[in-house]
């Protein structure tokens, strides 16, 4: 098996309209636990939430689990925690977040699980970014698309969740909803 970290961070590269990563899931439909070890039901909420996001705008279906998963067992289920290590790994300068996956020889996905940056100040709200606080929920849109094969928009003309910084959007832009058709078909 192979693995893939993508990651939300502050820096981005150059490139064109959505990318994708090459691997997908076999089926479109995967269980994704949502309850966030040590925080608040706020984050969990929000996790689901993000997940309808994407629900909504392809054949590609999240079915949320209400319990806990670690983003590291990558033989368990899928999941989500914060550490101050992406699994071990030293998270960049700048990273919220880092999506890890497994993949068969067929670039089939098999696992996905992501890790938010503990040193990063999370809450969950609407609206513009706020210079004291990251947005836990628009993080989790972006990282729930790495986890879909979505890679980062690089395009900065072009708006899209999917871009490699933070920004006032918060759902999937036509863009990326053009990606995960791509990859799943409309709903």
């Amino acid at each position: 098996m192979l693995a893939v970290l993508a990651t939300a961070s502050l820096s981005g590269r150059p490139a064109h309209a959505y990318a994708l990563e090459g691997q997908k899931w076999a089926t479109p439909k995967v269980i994704f636990h949502y309850i966030v070890p040590g925080h608040s039901s706020l984050y969990a909420a929000a996790l689901k939430h993000a997940m309808l996001d994407w629900n909504a705008v392809s054949a590609f279906k999240y079915t949320p689990y209400g319990s806990a998963a670690s983003p590291c067992t990558t033989s368990g289920p899928n999941g989500v925690g914060f550490s101050t290590t992406a699994c071990g790994q030293a998270f960049g300068s700048g990273t919220l977040a880092v999506t890890m996956y497994e993949y068969t020889s067929a670039n089939q996905m098999t696992h996905a699980g992501t890790v938010f940056n503990s040193h990063v100040a999370f809450a969950v709200y609407s609206g513009p970014l706020r210079s004291d606080t990251t947005d836990f929920r628009r993080v989790a849109v972006h990282e729930l698309g790495h986890a879909l094969g979505l890679a980062h928009e690089n395009n900065p003309k072009i708006p899209a969740i999917m871009a490699p910084t933070v920004s006032d959007i918060e759902t999937p832009q036509a863009d990326d909803i053009a990606g995960a058709r791509a990859l799943y078909g409309a709903p």
